[in-house]
């Protein structure tokens, strides 16, 4: 029979994406960008994890519709709840009231993760990151 093993302690289990990045299978979606964005991290044909039914806070990227086109913009809250564009954060777009119902703007889900190919390199040299 023998003794056990002390290297059982340290055994640990398997990372499953799904239970890292996926919380809420129901309400996970993902989108492949068409963009990069160094600031946020993001890479053309990087993999967005996007949780439509988290609430956003000052600062999250957000996956929005403005005129009918998907977008991923910056949610900011002062002085009033506005969608910052990635590249230039002058330019915002202000969100409707909730009373207003036709409206144009509408939030379709919180950026959770962000998934790139590390393999080209492309974040070395990158003075932000």
């Amino acid at each position: 029979m023998g003794f056990p093993s002390p290297a059982t302690d340290y055994i640990e289990q398997r990372v499953s994406l799904d239970e890292v990045c996926c919380t809420q299978k129901a309400s996970t979606y993902l989108f492949r960008t068409d963009f990069t964005s160094w600031r946020e991290g993001i890479k053309k044909e990087a993999l967005v994890i996007v949780d439509y039914s988290l609430l956003p806070v000052d600062g999250s990227l957000v996956v929005c519709v403005v005129d009918g086109i998907f977008r991923t913009k910056r949610y900011r809250t002062h002085p009033r709840p506005v969608l910052e564009d990635l590249d230039y954060p002058d330019r915002k777009t202000i969100l409707p009231d909730d009373d207003e119902f036709t409206s144009d703007i509408s939030i379709r889900g919180v950026v959770t993760f962000v998934l790139n190919d590390a393999r080209s390199g492309e974040f070395d040299d990158c003075p932000v990151m």
